[in-house]
């Protein structure tokens, strides 16, 4: 992972993510983001530390970054007095972090700052110098006490031009008119299926009819996760939800011809609608499409600028409409307002508290505001900070919720280290077309079954439009008892009966994934990587791989890498003859970790990570395959070529996918 809570508790079994945050990081409701129980705007949210000893909890780095500003604490003593203690003992130790993040596949770099206040103890390595470059998980203090409470105040924000780094946008909604973003790239994805889209009944995807079963009347709004969908549709202002759908596989195919304008594939995605459910084809020109990176909000994501007021008091209109629903949840709300460790700006933003308001029951008198003002003050660091930090935390700074941003920053770990030429999903390739030659075209075919004899040219034909079907299928089943033996045979008799099936689309098999993971090939390509991953960290100092680092890593894999494939040894146990050569790959750097370990002294720096592939071949063949490569000299094949190419019969070849990980380490 590259961001983690700040106080770290174990992760249990099969734990998700984002549960294992929200537990580690609870909230004092009085003081949780982005409005305290004043009405007042809260920067962050405020974590009740759980340790019962005589130790606090330590406080850790969430992430990778530089020390920005780090203050020591008033010894114990002056937190129970003023200014200190204005409505209870507080700690006034802080470090602000500046971090430098990569996001989603193909990464863009974002910037955002960590703040952790009211620190019991800050580590004096910390506090050494500015610039001081912390880990992820590195322990850079201990839990304090704030307003009497054992407890410490978290928050995350950034400027605008690093928010529209982050999500696309540094003001209102999300723009539906177009797709999403190039990059980055990350998470779940979502769609819009704009009034007048066609949803098509079928309990599967398969032969569906050319016949609508709807059209929908009003734009719906899709989130589509791993194994379900989420529909939703506008009313007023408001995102309702209309229905889920399960087991949401999604079933991608050649391009389908009811719907233009698709490149090289279709995408059916089971979705809920207002009559029931049914399958949409995603790929069409006319659903715009989007992912985690930005942050629609449909999926809870809200920026809130419109308090245009100077003060500190939340004016929000869209605060205040979310805020009349009891259980409306603010942990995807992003809000623009001043930096509250900024003292020159306190009266500006805390003068309020002196007249007659709503929200509180009587106006605050001089004395208590000067309490109030003293006890600010002692906490305020703003005007200590360095000059170019200051301005870009000057004026109004976007805030997140922490639990919020680290959990939908988690999501864009993961990093594309390699991709064929070759596309994944390539059903216009050559040998994906089926039903488009006649008997004629195909009697032309083969190089190689031309015979000289004294001069004189024949030819020996074996595409025999004599046979049945069933008789070219029995052809092509000779063929896998043949060559196919082992552990896995089995694939080849299951790859022949969904090509007698026609189902076309893609075929996924844990057998396959199988042989791929445990294949000699597959071994050297991980070894050849890892030891690349290794190079690189001995020359960048161990740290998280940069953008120039990932760069020169996609090239390497380039040069010196033989991508996972099938050889001639395999050709008896049916993979040679189905699959052999690949026709695309991408390989993918998950949860990549750099750790620091000291043994006797000695420190020594390491790193795991998880290498994801994604392969594809098709199981189809091309005008190529029967013209000199000696194929067209074996019945079976050419019995293969005529199944699929043969316009009377046209049945579908499909994609073989294989999806497996590898743990490594170095």
């Amino acid at each position: 992972m590259h961001i983690s809570p700040p106080i770290l508790f174990p992760r249990q079994n099969n734990e998700e993510y984002a549960a294992w945050v929200m537990r580690t990081m609870p909230v004092d409701p009085r003081r949780g983001f982005p409005v305290n129980g004043g009405k007042s705007w809260h920067s962050g949210i405020h974590i009740p530390h759980t340790d019962t000893g005589a130790l606090a909890n330590p406080l850790r780095a969430v992430a990778d970054g530089v020390v920005v500003y780090a203050s020591y604490p008033a010894p114990t003593e002056k937190r129970d007095t003023k200014p200190l203690n204005y409505d209870g003992a507080t700690d006034n130790g802080c470090v602000l972090i500046r971090h430098e993040m990569l996001t989603g596949e193909d990464p863009v770099l974002c910037v955002f700052y960590s703040l952790t206040m009211h620190m019991k103890q800050v580590r004096p390595e910390i506090q050494v110098k500015a610039g001081v470059t912390v880990r992820r998980g590195q322990i850079i203090g201990t839990s304090g006490m704030v307003s009497g409470r054992n407890a410490c105040h978290f928050q995350l924000c950034c400027s605008s031009d690093m928010l529209k780094m982050l999500c696309g946008r540094d003001h209102g909604n999300l723009d539906v008119s177009a797709s999403g973003r190039a990059k980055p790239v990350y998470g779940h994805r979502y769609f819009l299926l704009p009034a007048g889209t066609a949803i098509y009944e079928g309990s599967t995807p398969y032969g569906l009819s050319a016949f609508r079963c709807c059209v929908t009347n009003e734009a719906l709004y899709i989130t589509h996760e791993s194994t379900k969908t989420r529909t939703l549709h506008k009313v007023g202002d408001d995102y309702q939800t209309v229905g889920e759908a399960a087991l949401a596989v999604d079933y991608i195919c050649e391009p389908t011809p009811v719907v233009s304008g698709h490149k090289t594939y279709s995408e059916w995605v089971r979705v809920a609608y207002p009559g029931g459910e049914g399958w949409v084809d995603v790929s069409s020109p006319v659903v715009n499409t989007w992912t985690d990176a930005d942050f629609p909000d449909w999926a809870g994501w809200t920026l809130v600028s419109d308090d245009i007021t100077p003060d500190g008091q939340c004016n929000s209109a869209t605060m205040k409409k979310a805020q009349e629903n009891q259980a409306a949840d603010f942990t995807r709300f992003i809000c623009q307002f001043p930096l509250e460790w900024d003292f020159s700006s306190f009266d500006t933003r805390f003068s309020w508290l002196k007249a007659p308001n709503a929200s509180l029951p009587e106006p605050m008198n001089d004395e208590s505001y000067a309490e109030l003002k003293e006890h600010a003050e002692a906490l305020s660091f703003f005007d200590k900070l360095p000059v170019d930090t200051q301005k870009k935390l000057a004026g109004l700074v976007w805030h997140f919720d922490p639990r919020g941003l680290i959990i939908q920053l988690q999501k864009a770990e993961r990093r594309l280290i390699y991709s064929t030429k070759n596309k994944m999903n390539d059903f216009i390739a050559d040998d994906m077309r089926y039903g488009d030659l006649t008997k004629e075209q195909i009697l032309a075919q083969g190089k190689l079954n031309r015979v000289n004899v004294f001069g004189e040219e024949f030819k020996i034909n074996l595409f025999n439009f004599n046979k049945t079907v069933d008789e070219h299928f029995a052809s092509m089943d000779s063929m896998a008892f043949w060559t196919a033996s082992g552990e896995y045979a089995p694939l080849i008799q299951i790859m022949l009966e969904k090509f007698r099936k026609n189902e076309g689309g893609i075929m996924q098999h844990e057998l396959l994934n199988k042989a791929f993971l445990e294949h000699k090939t597959t071994k050297e390509c991980v070894e050849i990587i890892r030891k690349l991953i290794d190079e690189l960290l001995s020359n960048n100092q161990c740290k998280q791989l940069s953008q120039n680092d990932l760069r020169e890593l996609r090239a390497k894999i380039g040069r010196n890498v033989t991508l996972p494939k099938f050889t001639d040894l395999d050709w008896f146990n049916g993979l040679g003859i189905t699959i052999h050569d690949t026709y695309s790959t991408k390989i993918y750097l998950d949860d990549f970790e750099v750790m620091e370990t000291e043994t006797r002294g000695l420190r020594r720096k390491s790193f795991k990570a998880r290498l994801t592939f994604k392969i594809q071949d098709h199981f189809g063949l091309d005008i190529g395959d029967v013209n000199g490569k000696v194929f067209e000299l074996s019945s079976w094949f050419c019995s293969w070529f005529i199944l699929q190419r043969y316009k009377p019969y046209g049945y579908k070849p499909f994609i073989n996918e294989s999806n497996f990980s590898i743990w490594i380490d170095g």
